[in-house]
């Protein structure tokens, strides 16, 4: 036995030792029911809070939680079923703060590979897109997505989106921002320029009608188009809607490598000027000349805490991240859409132009930390799992024009994982106490429509690697303090005041795991694995999850914005 897992071994007794808080407390709050719908018994408690663990039953009925205490004697009514949960780790179903389920959850409605993660709630919308407002007439690439998915379009605001997805059912609880990215094309297309008068004011309408219709916030992805487009003021204008209705402001922010600090900084403002909490999506900092900058980034945020701006952050424990080709392409390129991109790089002097600006923003990364996972034409498949300079040597082309090429030759889309962040700042964000912790993926499954290309990892096992590779692993955090991150503090961020905690009347969204054992298994060369230790996944009372294979039970919800946090 190593000494890092011996440590974690007697830290976890120490934890159960401890307990002397525990059971007396408990029963107070009340006796239990004569009759309950589910029961765990023996498992070792930890109720989201960062508090220590303790061995404890919780009686389930109706969907919620009931009781947590010692169940002694016979019951008036057997269960129908009880959980065994001896050696097993029992706590809040992780809450994912920025994820980008959607269509998919149409297409998969198991959320196949979240809900076997352990995650019971996903806030989507992130990154200045979200799946409304929708135009009746979607653009040739947008259709053919929709094909490829075997999907129509049959709504165009969140109200008819939440229809949708209730009628079909889910099995994880799905929550939403408004992208804005998504709102910004619907009124304006993808000029590169201030919105009108009358323009900013029907964006303002459309995010005051999705906040009315249950969304939690608006995101911004300002390293994308056409959200980058936008200017600090009109976030601001956007962001102070959301105010009103006790929202959140959520930002891929405007760098992420080369002016992250200002990046950061612009984040925090305008949160501040708007008087709204805010959160900043995936920190980091990306290219290996950018690596010194984080302790900065901390210190911004740290500081804009500390005179009362509600600002957060969350990660993903990974060092790579993954996005599109076109990232690394400067915003007036891309000004106009896809096809007028297209047509820039088909020119040799416009590509010219480029370069050099393809080049700085590249910084510290090279090409060949750059990896193709996902292409759509059946010539250049061959080609994913290459990184960018090992598929151009094949062509026997420089990085930058091959890189020209494929956007041509596939129609500006070619997703990318690329290895930008070192391991130490990545350490560092999942330990620091204003960051949660995300997936920044989608619900996928290794078969059918979302079954293509090689997806990140993360996809498949943020959580579980979060809790077996870095908390029991590394020891970065003790395992208290990680659930904390994954469900009652992104449940405050979201204003949720009854989830994320273990709890008498809170939602029964609970995983059961095995300390030991909890791991990823998904590779970036082999992604679509599910993770290891999860036994059982319950989603609003109702098992999901059952000796880690899935029940088929779209147990799941459509939350809506609560309208009150729980620091008011």
């Amino acid at each position: 036995m190593t000494m890092k897992r011996r440590q974690f071994l007697e830290l976890s007794s120490q934890m159960v030792a401890v307990a002397a808080f525990s059971h007396s407390s408990l029963l107070k709050l009340g006796s239990p029911p004569p009759e309950f719908g589910l029961v765990i018994q023996n498992g070792t408690i930890i109720n989201g809070l960062g508090e220590a663990a303790f061995q404890a039953d919780i009686g389930i009925s109706n969907g919620k939680i009931r009781f947590i205490g010692r169940l002694t004697g016979d019951m008036s009514r057997r269960p129908t079923k009880i959980i065994d949960a001896s050696g097993r780790v029992v706590c809040p179903g992780f809450i994912d703060i920025h994820s980008h389920s959607g269509l998919e959850l149409l297409v998969n409605p198991k959320a196949e590979s979240k809900i076997r993660q352990g995650v019971t709630t996903e806030l989507s919308g992130n990154c200045g897109g979200s799946d409304f407002p929708l135009k009746t007439k979607l653009s040739e690439e947008a259709q053919q997505y929709w094909n490829e998915l075997g999907l129509k379009p049959t709504w165009v605001d969140l109200a008819g989106f939440r229809e949708q997805l209730t009628a079909q059912g889910i099995s994880l609880n799905y929550a939403t921002l408004i992208g804005h990215g998504t709102l910004r094309s619907y009124v304006m297309g993808e000029e590169r320029r201030r919105p009108t008068a009358s323009e900013l004011e029907k964006m303002k309408e459309l995010v005051a009608a999705a906040m009315e219709q249950g969304a939690f916030g608006l995101s911004t992805g300002l390293e994308y188009t056409p959200s980058g487009f936008a200017e600090r003021e009109e976030i601001i204008e956007l962001c102070r809607v959301v105010a009103q209705h006790d929202g959140f402001y959520a930002t891929h922010i405007r760098s992420e490598d080369n002016q992250v600090i200002e990046a950061v900084g612009e984040a925090i403002s305008v949160a501040e000027e708007a008087k709204l909490p805010g959160e900043i999506s995936h920190l980091k900092a990306c290219g290996q000349r950018n690596w010194w900058k984080m302790p900065y980034l901390f210190d911004l945020i740290e500081k804009a805490s500390a005179r009362g701006v509600d600002v957060t952050a969350d990660a993903y424990p990974y060092t790579a991240y993954s996005t599109g080709l076109t990232v690394f392409f400067p915003f007036w390129a891309m000004a106009g859409g896809d096809k007028v991109f297209l047509k820039r790089l088909a020119s040799a002097e416009e590509r010219q132009k480029m370069r050099s600006e393809v080049e700085e923003k590249l910084g510290g990364m090279p090409w060949e930390n750059v990896v193709i996972v996902d292409l759509k034409t059946a010539k250049n498949k061959p080609l994913i799992g290459l990184n960018i300079a090992a598929a151009a040597k094949t062509r026997k082309q420089d990085p930058f024009d091959f890189s020209c090429d494929l956007l041509l030759e596939e129609g500006g889309d070619v997703s990318i994982v690329g290895f930008g962040m070192s391991e130490a700042n990545t350490e560092a964000a999942l330990r620091h106490p204003l960051v949660m912790i995300a997936s920044d993926g989608s619900s996928l499954a290794p078969y059918g429509p979302l079954h293509r290309g090689l997806p990140h990892p993360r996809n498949y096992g943020a959580f579980p690697r979060f809790l077996g590779h870095y908390v029991r692993e590394k020891n970065i955090l003790s395992l208290p303090e990680a659930i904390k991150k994954i469900s009652s503090l992104p449940a405050a961020k979201m204003g949720l005041n009854d989830r994320g905690i273990l709890k008498p009347d809170y939602w029964a969204d609970i995983v059961v795991f095995d300390p030991n054992k909890i791991l990823d298994l998904a590779t970036y060369t082999e992604p679509e694995k599910y993770p290891a230790g999860i036994d059982y996944v319950l989603v609003n009372g109702e098992v999901v999850i059952d000796h880690g294979e899935h029940t088929g039970a779209r147990a799941g919800r459509i939350l809506s914005n609560p309208k009150k946090r729980l620091w008011d």
